[in-house]
């Protein structure tokens, strides 16, 4: 009896002194709707005549990543600005964009409908304008957004800011 204490004391004794093992994943989570979109991290621009439109977009949490964009006219100044939360609630990713000048100063949310390796669709048909925001990834430099509703469709045509 005494043999066997020793032995589970023993046994005891080196698997409190293993050192914990740290896993690292540094792949995105298949499981993970939010990780679906690591494509669209980072910042992104497109130019025009009308000037150039810049939008960031990083990861802030696990759960959550904050966007910002931002349109400057050919003189240099900023004609709007819009501050974006992309939210993973229970399953389920919200597009809340909050707009200068729009909405009275208040957010609007957007609703996943559909979701792939390279697009996302948001959509809220309650909304005036847009009722939908789309991203489709075209290649690893570029993406091309669109905002619609209403019979009117507005493109976005970024490049990948190095």
């Amino acid at each position: 009896m005494k043999k066997i204490v020793s032995i589970l004391i023993c046994i005891s004794f080196f698997c409190s002194c293993k050192e914990d093992e740290v896993v690292q994943n540094t792949q995105p989570d298949p499981n993970k709707k939010i990780d679906k979109l690591k494509w669209w991290l980072g910042n992104w621009q497109m130019k025009s005549a009308d000037g150039l439109v810049i939008e960031s977009w990083s990861n802030t949490s696990e759960n959550e990543w904050n966007g910002y964009s931002y349109y400057i006219t050919p003189k240099g100044d900023t004609a709007s600005h819009e501050t974006v939360r992309l939210v993973n609630d229970n399953d389920t990713l919200f597009y809340i964009p909050n707009v200068s000048n729009q909405n009275n100063g208040m957010s609007v949310q957007f609703r996943e409908s559909l979701l792939t390796d390279s697009s996302i669709v948001f959509e809220n048909a309650r909304h005036d304008f847009p009722k939908r925001i789309v991203y489709v990834k075209t290649s690893d430099t570029s993406i091309h957004a669109y905002i619609d509703g209403n019979g009117k469709t507005v493109d976005f045509y970024y490049t990948k800011m190095r």
